[in-house]
């Protein structure tokens, strides 16, 4: 086989992985395999008709998102989550969005202003319509948007493994009305901040929404309503 021909079945390969990965993250996320759930390499292949190897590759790529975990003895399932994890991703989330505002709101613009409008309308028009997980969406996008004016890649990174991780608890939050607008009325208030440009009253309302959110999922954990 000449090296164009090696090259092109390599990409064809990690497009299926990746998809196939894909794949998976969604099932998880949409609690297709609940918490506790152990993945064995055989029955995925034959739920998405593929090889083992496809199936290995996204098990590696999921315990890396930290939405799986491998567990000596019972081999890679799907975590129940707890309060610690609760804690870990949103106090690192309230972290790194306060490092991005601080490094790059002196270089928003009105092109910035803009975006982050857009975004905070579709997310208002997709709660009105009740239409709650692409809502959720939309949500991600717009603190999305604050991480990347930052243009640093390992922050992206970072962010992304986490949002991965807090896309679990999203699941469980969708139906609730009262938490979307309140949610919402946040993002309106952080937006109103950025867009005068005023750092401390930016940060002081991207806290206030974290703390929210946080004390919400442990609130929804403590008291049983579900299971992470």
């Amino acid at each position: 086989m000449s090296n164009r021909s090696s090259a092109l079945g390599e990409n064809l390969q990690t497009t299926k992985e990746e998809m196939l990965y894909e794949q998976i993250k969604q099932d998880i996320l949409k609690n297709e395999f609940p918490p506790g759930t152990v993945l064995v390499e055989r029955k995925l292949t034959e739920r998405y008709g593929v090889s083992r190897s496809p199936v290995r590759y996204a098990l590696r790529q999921l315990v890396k998102d930290g939405l799986l975990s491998g567990e000596p003895g019972k081999g890679i399932i799907v975590p129940e989550y707890t309060l610690e994890d609760i804690l870990e991703v949103y106090d690192l989330l309230e972290v790194l969005q306060v490092y991005a505002l601080q490094v790059s709101l002196k270089n928003y613009g009105d092109i910035a202003d803009q975006e982050l409008e857009r975004i905070i309308q579709e997310t208002l028009d997709l709660s009105e319509e009740k239409s709650y997980e692409e809502r959720m969406e939309w949500d991600i996008r717009f603190h999305e948007y604050i991480i990347r004016r930052v243009n640093n890649k390992r922050l992206t990174h970072i962010f992304e493994m986490l949002v991965n991780q807090k896309r679990r608890f999203d699941v469980t939050s969708f139906g609730d009305q009262e938490h979307s607008q309140k949610s919402d009325a946040q993002h309106v208030k952080m937006f109103e901040a950025i867009k005068s440009r005023n750092l401390d009253d930016a940060i002081a309302a991207l806290r206030e929404h974290e703390q929210y959110i946080k004390q919400y999922y442990i609130e929804k954990l403590v008291i049983g309503r579900y299971n992470l």
